[in-house]
């Protein structure tokens, strides 16, 4: 099934005094405030698109939403872990349904079944497949990211494991899976290049219980290493935001060379300059890098680009 999202502008009951008055929605200078940074009174962030202090948003508001029925701590418009940062703007959040906004790399809503070493979508609002059809156990992985969970090749396949997952799993999860990590919270980061088996890139479990952050992504005391699930990974290009890689090579930006023409046939839909590629799959809006719009109503910046759960 799919998830019903509400949308509702920010006010002065919901978010408090952080979105009032001066360097907020209605403050001077408007969505930017008194020259950005230094608005009035403001906590502007980059060019004042963020949502600190009100300070940006769409329409010059952040918008609260509310996933599965509830509004989690990554959508509600405050900065819960005071630094200075705010839901889509704060890389700590990991999508709209995130309900934890610390430094630990948590879903907040649990992403297991309630059994040892079954996995669920690590990303949406509930635990267990009942919502999802996401299917994945941690016993089918032979890094074993999970120490009680010991590797059993004979689940690959079956339904523990599947080879592919659900269209259903693949119209809930899919869309709120970062850039960079499979459906279950293995996630590759830049510190982990060549890094993983073969010399490939490495993955770490971010729901590891000992706290995963984006400091200690090296650190297997603290971020298990893991095997990303090939049947739902959403791989990081070298054109996309991604956990981890808030940036982009300059090519990858439309005009800025193009495929390697006379100036070239950069295109409309991300398609960048010598060696460049899509910032977005089609059909999506980009977002969170200067000159970017923002997401429409309802919409989450999610590893560059606006996602509205349905």
């Amino acid at each position: 099934m799919f998830f019903l999202v509400s949308v509702s502008a920010c006010s002065g009951d919901s978010a408090g005094d952080r979105f009032d008055g001066t360097g907020g929605i209605s403050g001077t200078g408007g969505t930017a405030g008194m020259g950005g940074a230094t608005g009035t009174g403001g906590t502007a962030a980059s060019g004042g698109t963020g949502a600190v202090a009100g300070a940006g948003g769409v329409s010059g508001g952040c918008q609260v939403i509310e996933c599965a029925g509830r509004v989690t701590l990554c959508g509600d418009c405050l900065d819960n872990d005071d630094d200075g940062l705010v839901d889509n703007d704060d890389p700590e959040c990991l999508g709209p349904c995130d309900n934890y906004e610390g430094e630990e790399l948590l879903s907040g809503v649990g992403g297991e079944t309630g059994e040892q070493c079954k996995a669920d979508c690590y990303f949406d609002f509930g635990n267990g497949a009942g919502n999802d059809d996401c299917h994945w156990s941690r016993s089918c992985d032979p890094l074993e990211p999970k120490v009680q969970c010991t590797y059993d090749a004979g689940k690959l396949g079956g339904n523990d494991c599947p080879d592919t997952q659900s269209q259903l799993c693949e119209d809930v999860c899919t869309p709120l899976t970062p850039n960079g990590c499979d459906c279950f919270g293995c996630c590759t980061f830049p510190e982990l290049a060549g890094m993983g088996p073969s010399g490939g890139d490495g993955y770490v479990y971010i729901g590891s219980e000992s706290g995963c952050t984006f400091d200690t992504v090296t650190d297997t005391s603290f971020c298990q290493a893991c095997t990303p699930a090939a049947s739902c990974l959403n791989t990081c290009q070298r054109c996309e935001i991604c956990l981890g890689k808030p940036t982009i090579p300059q090519d990858c930006f439309p005009g800025s060379g193009g495929m390697g023409g006379n100036g070239g046939s950069a295109g409309s839909g991300g398609v960048g300059g010598s060696g460049g590629g899509e910032r977005c799959p089609d059909g999506k809006q980009a977002c969170g890098l200067p000159g970017d719009e923002p997401c429409a109503s309802g919409g989450f910046c999610l590893t560059g680009c606006c996602i509205i759960v349905q």
